[in-house]
């Protein structure tokens, strides 16, 4: 079983929570407590990764079980610790999916309840001010990494005199699927258009596009882009995206995501994934113009993102 820890995500929606609080009072103003004032109303039971409008997991296509801890969290917001021991009853609400795609014009499909699986209760111990159960998922193997898959999950009651934080009831879940390309890479190489040729090293996301593609986000920015001139810059809001043959691991194309069909692109046959190694050669240009739009990348895999 591979388990899959989200706590710097998590650290992310305890940072949103203060942004948002539908149970808000001065002692929330001030910092006090978490998104109310034990002194004037109940304490409120959330989800702190509500906060965030969806959270995206990438599960490894295998027939193992892959758990997901820290993410179904639910947190006392409070500024003690539970007296006694608080219990969560929560449901999986496809509704919740439903939204999401209506609100952003987007196609995540609903995740079948046979394909995972998630308790429905979770206990918040006395002396505690959180607690989180994993999501289970068996097997991927009949999944489609040209798709995505969501899970909506709902706080519908707590025991004791407790409030429900409405604001953070309703948690969004979006798995994709890793194809091998996948992971955090070392890139190293430089850009030969005359004053961006300075050479980077820098750390890079590849994040699965499609089965056989991949794009690159770079933390530092932070945002999808290819970063230039010794990592001190980067071109426009769109970055590049690798296509491989999936059976010889050539790097068969590449383009500039979103924008795929506004600059021509084009790559040597030198390009490609060596599995042994898991390092990534790239050597690819635009414009139609290898002498001063191309790029000599080097990607060193260091491990899953």
């Amino acid at each position: 079983m591979k388990n899959i820890s989200l706590r710097s995500l998590l650290v992310l929606g305890f940072l949103s929570t203060g942004l948002i609080g539908c149970l808000k009072d001065k002692g929330f103003d001030n910092y006090e407590y978490g998104i109310n004032d034990p002194d004037t109303q109940n304490p409120g039971i959330g989800f702190p990764l509500a906060a965030n409008s969806k959270n995206t997991i990438g599960l490894n296509a295998q027939g193992t079980t892959q758990s997901i801890d820290d993410l179904v969290y639910v947190n006392l917001n409070a500024g003690i610790v539970a007296p006694t021991d608080i219990k969560v009853t929560i449901a999986l609400d496809s509704n919740i999916v439903k939204a999401y795609n209506t609100a952003n014009a987007s196609s995540i499909q609903i995740m079948q309840y046979n394909l995972f699986s998630v308790a429905r209760e979770i206990t918040i111990p006395a002396g505690a001010r959180s607690a989180q159960i994993p999501i289970n998922v068996p097997s991927t193997l009949s999944f489609s990494p040209l798709l995505t898959y969501g899970v909506g999950i709902k706080i519908t009651a707590v025991s004791g005199n407790y409030v429900i934080a409405s604001n953070l009831q309703n948690l969004m879940v979006e798995f994709t699927i890793k194809n091998k390309y996948d992971g955090k890479y070392n890139l190293r190489g430089f850009h030969n258009r005359p004053g961006l040729d300075l050479p980077y090293n820098q750390t890079v996301l590849m994040i699965t596009s499609g089965a056989n593609s991949v794009n690159m986000y770079w933390p530092a920015l932070p945002g999808f882009a290819h970063p230039l001139n010794g990592g001190t810059t980067y071109y426009g809001s769109f970055t590049a995206n690798f296509y491989f043959n999936l059976n010889t691991n050539q790097l068969t194309s590449w383009d500039w995501s979103p924008y795929a069909t506004t600059f021509p692109t084009a790559v040597s046959s030198t390009s490609r994934y060596e599995p042994a190694d898991k390092i990534i050669y790239f050597h690819g240009w635009y414009n139609n113009n290898p002498s001063a739009r191309a790029f000599f990348d080097t990607l060193r895999y260091l491990g899953p993102r």
